[in-house]
């Protein structure tokens, strides 16, 4: 049989600990595969005799220590030339290891203990090579089955005499289920467990259950609802039947909006409420018959459902998508185009108590609820990604949703490391992360050249592949080729920042390896998408090469990481001064050594190449204009026009050139043309950027470190900005943007608030209330707005959301006049219109439009004022060349109809 893993965990036996596999197979059955005699195990490094220590500890833990062997292995960090002798202590059960840890690492003789915190099914996974969402095929053993009636809500379960992984590209079918409850807010108060019932519980599946895509469960009867609605006489009725549905659906997938820190902790609370009261509800929710349960750690809530997948659209889409507001209404409409059904929280009780049309549609609300939830994950292929990274790392795809890119990347060192012989450190304690804490105010980032201010024309924009993890592979760097140990006889390798490593034919690092082998897979994967049968292939072979890029990029950030088990801050210093030595001999090269080249029949010769100058030939200077980490910008100025093909051939021929003065594999690669550029600092520009896709060209205005990409502004200055680097880019007409903001100031200075309740959507701001208001230690706008809505209808904003307010017209402190912008449509209350047009909007229009002289007078401008600020005449002239329509560099039909947003940067 062939099933795709999902979960793994153990159970215990007498003969010792068996592991869990679950998954569902080719043939859509779920799946709980059990197999025995894996057993637990750490090492140990010692300063005395092995062998007698070995059997000292043995006597010292006989019921915790199985047995002791003697092994060779290397240390985790430092060149070495031969192993060390070490103890490997296999242990009875999973749970010895930390019970014996400790005191076995205060015992004298004993130097250090490795591996020690490792979960006993991640240990499996590692030594077993299988990966989470992988493949493996399958031998069923004759044997009597491990399950003894636990794991009744799989469709299968069996012993494995033997298990493989095996590639296939495709995924199970995987069954998802959304779901989301309804509390009766009781006098209008806040929803808890304790008094507040679940009133109703909307499903949605994909695919259908009982041939219905939703289902809604009502704790009362209601007439003339629709089939897919199931009405109960009360509360414990539906939460049986909630339960019923869980476990015959068996889903694999368990989804939600807000579920994990709201849906699902307030059901296993009310349950155990309910039955406190003499109800007799067992909430089974595991394939292994586990009842639903979840757990605090500090502001984190962690629910783990054995054999399922639970995952949170709420933090997914935080980390994905950057909006103003993250409530399931706003993310609906803008992720998915569509409205959420609303029913206000003070309204429910009404809505409740209805018997005809507000019931009907309380009902309808709930049922979008959970329809959205679904919605967001299919049609944004939220766990696409996760998946590839799950498979790509080895890590099961609930450590990948809830975790960092930490656990994936030791994931990767883990497997590697046993392979190489070598043991790993345990993750650091606290005292030596403050210490590590300390000691990296040592690591140096990239280099960042300083910019050519002003406007630019003409810029090829030049990227290092992979900047960094090629570096670590160039150079062999990595925990395990650094001499602090043993010296090789041959040279070594010295970073610019200092230190020694030793080079490939001495030692491959392990470090280099990984990335190679990742390097080389997605090379690989993204050739395989040019060829793909279906568009379902492609998602998939798309996701692969994200997840390898997104591994590819941690491997650095992991080495200056001061929690990780393996940290080395010359590591890290000495792949950023390799990178910051490759930036500047990349300026030194292209204004030096070649400094301009010559376009001779759609080629590009450098001078030396030539004998003379023709009088077709186009000469064309270059010039490194900026440069940040990987990237490189280089002007090129001629007297001539440049078209984009043009550009491209130059910006190829540096790219080639300056490649070949680096290491394998290091490469730099054109990436595209800039038609315009907008340099104010260090990392804040904008240009106007044109890419080829196929045979076009795309264009779009990328943005960076301007407030364009900053939501505690306001909409209506992202909207300015946009428009303003729009004309001053693509118009060239720096005049039209001053125009354009003298019209926007002057609309600000004039607003009606009920006649425009547009322009008041435009000037809401969001922050987010991220902790109880009590926990603050200063008063903010936000909290203001926080306490002025619980005043007003009893009930505050929830933890974790976003608290959109304006700023209205008065006297008193700023952070006072915060103001719900409903409540300010609903009352007419004047805008602060001073604080908007001199606090949001002309300090970062200030900021880009003073590259040309343009300063606060130009641009505060009320139509209905005649005075000091009132210019009736456009701004004098300033030098700035412009391009008339005919002379645009691209026609129509090149550039890209949809414009990416400034936001996409």
């Amino acid at each position: 049989m062939n099933f795709q893993i999902l979960d793994a965990d153990y159970i215990r036996e007498d003969k010792g600990p068996v592991i869990r596999l679950f998954g569902r197979n080719e043939d859509g059955e779920s799946v709980c595969c059990f197999v025995p005699d894996f057993e637990p195990y750490f090492y140990v490094n010692i300063t005395g005799d092995p062998e007698s220590a070995g059997e000292l500890l043995k006597e010292r833990f006989p019921s915790a220590i199985k047995r002791v062997e003697l092994v060779r292995k290397f240390e985790p960090v430092g060149y070495q030339v031969s192993k060390k002798t070490m103890l490997k202590i296999i242990t009875f059960e999973p749970g010895n290891v930390p019970e014996i840890r400790d005191d076995i690492s205060n015992i004298p003789a004993v130097k250090e203990i490795y591996e020690t915190d490792i979960l006993f099914r991640n240990r499996f996974l590692i030594d077993r090579e299988l990966h989470g969402m992988g493949w493996v095929n399958v031998e069923e053993s004759s044997e009597i089955s491990h399950s003894g009636g636990q794991t009744r809500y799989c469709d299968k379960a069996f012993t494995a005499s033997s298990l493989e992984e095996i590639e296939k590209l495709s995924n199970a079918p995987l069954k998802h289920l959304a779901f989301d409850i309804e509390c009766l807010p009781l006098g209008g108060s806040l929803p808890v467990p304790e008094s507040s019932p679940i009133i109703m519980i909307s499903l949605s599946f994909s695919p259908a259950f009982e041939e219905f895509d939703t289902k809604v469960l009502v704790a009362k009867e209601v007439e003339g609802v629709s089939d897919n609605v199931e009405c109960f006489e009360n509360e414990v009725a539906m939460l049986e039947r909630f339960f019923e549905i869980f476990q015959n659906y068996d889903p694999d997938i368990v989804e939600g909006y807000n579920e994990i820190d709201f849906d699902i902790p307030y059901i296993a609370d009310r349950v155990n409420v309910l039955n406190d009261m003499g109800h007799r509800l067992k909430p089974v929710v595991g394939r292994d018959g586990r009842i639903l349960s979840y757990r605090r750690i500090g502001n984190r809530t962690m629910v783990s459902i054995p054999g399922r997948v639970v995952v949170d659209a709420l933090p997914l889409i935080r980390t994905q998508y950057s909006l103003k507001r993250y409530t399931l209404r706003n993310v609906a409409k803008e992720l998915l185009e569509r409205e959420k059904l609303d029913v206000a929280p003070a309204e429910m009780e009404e809505y409740w108590n209805d018997d005809g049309e507000k019931i009907l549609h309380f009902i309808d609300y709930a049922q979008r609820d959970s329809e959205l939830a679904l919605e967001l994950f299919m049609k944004l292929r939220l766990l696409d990604k996760h998946i590839a990274i799950a498979q790509v790392s080895g890590s099961l795809l609930q450590e990948v949703v809830d975790g960092g890119q930490t656990s994936m990347v030791e994931n990767l060192l883990l497997r590697e490391y046993g392979k190489r012989d070598r043991v790993i450190s345990t993750k650091p304690s606290d005292d030596l992360v403050s210490f590590r804490n300390r000691s990296s105010e040592g690591l140096k980032g990239g280099e960042v050249l300083e910019p050519k201010k002003g406007l630019l024309e003409n810029i090829v924009i030049l990227d290092y592949k992979s900047l960094y993890p090629t570096i670590m592979m160039a150079h062999n760097l990595c925990y395990t080729t650094v001499v602090d140990q043993d010296r090789p006889d041959s040279e070594t390798i010295k970073p610019p920042s200092g230190g020694e490593f030793v080079s490939t034919e001495v030692s491959k690092g392990i470090m280099p390896s990984i990335l190679e082998n990742l390097l080389d897979r997605r090379v690989e994967t993204k050739k395989l998408m040019k060829n793909a049968v279906n568009e379902s292939e492609y998602r998939v072979l798309d996701a692969t090469q994200l997840a390898l890029k997104i591994l590819l990029n941690s491997f650095y950030g992991y080495s200056g990481y001061t929690r990780a088990r393996l940290y080395s801050l010359a590591l890290a210093n000495a792949v950023t001064s390799f990178g910051r030595e490759n930036i500047l001999n990349t300026r030194s090269i292209v204004n030096g050594s070649i400094n301009k080249v010559i376009l001779r029949d759609s080629k590009v010769c450098f001078t030396e190449e030539v004998d003379a100058i023709n009088d077709d030939d186009r000469i064309v200077a270059l010039s490194v204009v900026y440069g940040d980490t990987d990237s490189v910008f280089v002007q090129c100025s001629s007297d001539d026009p440049i078209s984009l093909e043009d550009a491209e051939l130059v910006g190829n021929r540096i790219a080639g050139t300056v490649s070949a003065s680096l290491p394998d594999p290091m490469e730099l690669e054109f990436e595209s043309i800039a038609r315009r550029g907008l340099f104010i600092a260090k990392k804040r520009y904008a240009i106007w950027v044109f890419e080829r896709s196929g045979d076009q060209w795309e264009d779009s205005i990328k943005v960076k470190g301007m407030e364009t990409v900053r939501r505690d502004w306001c909409g209506l200055t992202s909207k300015t900005l946009n428009k303003v680097l729009e004309l001053v880019l693509k118009e060239g007409d720096y005049e039209a943007a001053v125009l354009h903001v003298r019209d926007v100031v002057d609309g600000i200075r004039n607003i009606d608030v009920q006649k425009d309740e547009d322009i008041i959507d435009d000037l809401v701001m969001t922050r987010m209330f991220s902790k109880s208001a009590s926990r603050y230690k200063n008063k903010q706008p936000h909290l203001t707005v926080v306490e002025k809505i619980e005043e007003r209808t009893g009930n505050p904003p929830p933890v974790g959301e976003r608290i959109p307010f304006v700023i209205v017209a008065g006297k008193d402190l700023f952070v006072n006049r915060a103001e719900d912008p409903d409540y300010v449509r609903e009352h007419n209350i004047p805008i602060d219109v001073d604080y908007y047009v001199k606090k949001q909007l002309l300090p970062p229009v200030e900021r880009i439009l003073g590259v040309f002289g343009v300063d606060t007078a130009n641009l505060d401008y009320d139509s209905k004022q005649k005075g000091l600020f009132d210019f009736s005449d456009k701004p004098k002239e300033l030098p700035i060349k412009r391009i008339k329509r005919e002379e645009k560099p691209v026609d129509d039909s090149q550039a890209s109809n949809a414009q990416s947003s400034l936001f996409d940067f």
